[in-house]
């Protein structure tokens, strides 16, 4: 303690543990007001809506003098509740970080002016970095370092406050799907009586950094395997395709599957949920020189209603469109076909590269970000693959066919425009019998199909 002074010190710890598909809420008025988060988007923005969802766990110290120690310990859930209303610019820099050796310990990591410009370059092209202002940036660079190091108490460049530090945590992380040994954050507050002070961050370390560089290994074998055979096109649709297929078959949805909310469980497990499909289609297809960005919300399906959920927005052939792998696999959870026969296809492709009208039918974006409009339709899957009907043509229908049957394909689906077509379509087909009349011969005794109504898609099987 200084001679002659009383120096009262707060202390607090805040440490957040990551969930799937955690997003905050109404954080743009807020981020705005606090001077992180830039206001100004591109005018084909669309507002979205989400919800929040982690544990807190606050602990705070009053100490004075060397003696007399004050301590309250708070646990508590965060309420789902929009953030922003009436909160004053609390973002400080902090001018002064020689206390303990602590600007030591983050020119260390080459959090230097210079190596945090240089650090900033490199993120240019990332979704969520450019979310932010110039402050933000920093923070989100410090945050980055701190956490690729596997650092402890490091201070920030300013004085923010948790539910900031929450969102900044988050647009590393989605921006980042390589990080896999962190699955949460702590950062600490310490503010002296005058008000100045500092703030400490470090990362929840799930694995130490020899299995990190060992799981790195792993992971870059499945990498190098994967891309090996990627389509070298300048066409994006081929390259998220091969990348969607591959994805879906070399993987199980297992809602109890290890490191499920990383890259780890689709690379070296082999089976995940959401959040590793995401991030592992995200980091192929960035790998590939694709924007691919992390998505969170939440999705409907016939069981339930709300179920935290994520999902890719990717960036093919100059248009955004949106992308669900997860909804790929047939035996997902989360899947919402709905078969009349129990034959099914292995891959469903309902949410290769759709617009934002379509993935909104049951899905609901968090308000995370504004996303681009995606409203074109040039590149999704069944248009590039011919598969699309605006109308109930059985010359179609055998054209399509007898193209699958050339192909040695086992299938021939069928993408109704609404549901008027498809309706017109199983008639015609089913009711009317022309499917007959547009099987070839030898395959035109028995009509094999699957019916999806809800998906408006007939699937018709040409295998023996």
């Amino acid at each position: 303690m200084t001679k002659g002074k009383r120096i009262i010190a707060l202390i607090m710890i805040f440490t957040m543990i990551m969930v799937t598909g955690c997003s905050s809420k109404s954080f743009d008025e807020y981020l705005e007001t606090l001077g992180i988060k830039d206001s100004e988007y591109d005018n084909t923005a669309t507002e979205t809506g989400g919800e929040a969802d982690a544990s807190v766990a606050d602990t705070a110290s009053v100490v004075e003098g060397d003696d007399d120690t004050y301590t309250e310990t708070k646990s508590e859930k965060v309420e789902e509740q929009g953030i922003g209303a009436g909160i004053e610019k609390v973002v400080r820099e902090v001018k002064s970080l020689d206390i303990k050796g602590r600007q030591a310990d983050k020119e260390a990591l080459g959090l230097t002016e210079e190596g945090i410009a240089k650090i900033k370059e490199e993120q240019k092209d990332l979704f969520y970095y450019n979310k932010l202002t110039e402050a933000g940036k920093t923070l989100y660079v410090e945050i980055l370092v701190i956490m690729q190091n596997q650092a402890e108490n490091i201070p920030l460049s300013y004085l923010v406050d948790n539910d900031m530090v929450d969102y900044l945590f988050y647009c590393v992380m989605y921006d980042h799907p390589e990080i896999f040994w962190v699955d949460g954050y702590t950062f600490t507050k310490n503010t002296l009586k005058n008000g100045s002070g500092y703030i400490t961050f470090q990362g929840r370390y799930t694995c130490d950094m020899n299995e990190v560089e060992a799981r790195k290994v792993k992971i870059n074998e499945y990498v190098n395997e994967c891309l090996a055979n990627a389509p070298s096109s300048d066409d994006d649709y081929y390259a998220i395709k091969y990348v969607y297929d591959y994805i879906v078959e070399h993987t199980e949805y297992d809602a109890d599957a290890p490191d499920d909310q990383n890259i780890c469980s689709v690379f070296i497990g082999g089976r995940s949920v959401c959040n590793g499909y995401a991030k592992a289609t995200q980091y192929l297809l960035n790998k590939l020189g694709i924007e691919c960005i992390f998505v969170t919300g939440t999705a409907n399906t016939k069981t339930a209603k709300g179920i935290k959920h994520a999902w890719n927005l990717v960036k093919c052939n100059d248009a955004y469109y949106y992308v669900d792998t997860t909804w790929g696999d047939a035996f997902s959870d989360e899947d919402t076909q709905s078969a009349l026969t129990v034959r099914n296809p292995s891959v469903y492709y309902d949410y290769l590269n759709v617009t934002t009208d379509y993935i909104e039918k049951c899905h609901v974006l968090s308000d995370f970000a504004r996303f681009p409009e995606c409203n074109s339709m040039t590149d999704n899957y069944f248009v590039r693959e011919d598969e699309y009907f605006k109308t109930a043509d059985i010359t179609l229908v055998k054209d399509l066919i007898d193209r699958r049957v050339k192909e040695g394909r086992d299938n021939a689906t069928m993408k109704c425009a609404d549901k008027e077509v498809y309706d017109s379509l199983y008639n015609l087909l089913f009711e009317e019998r022309e499917i007959f009349n547009a099987l070839p011969e030898g395959k035109n005794n028995v009509a094999d199909y699957t019916a999806m109504p809800d998906s408006d898609i007939i699937i018709i099987w040409l295998d023996d």
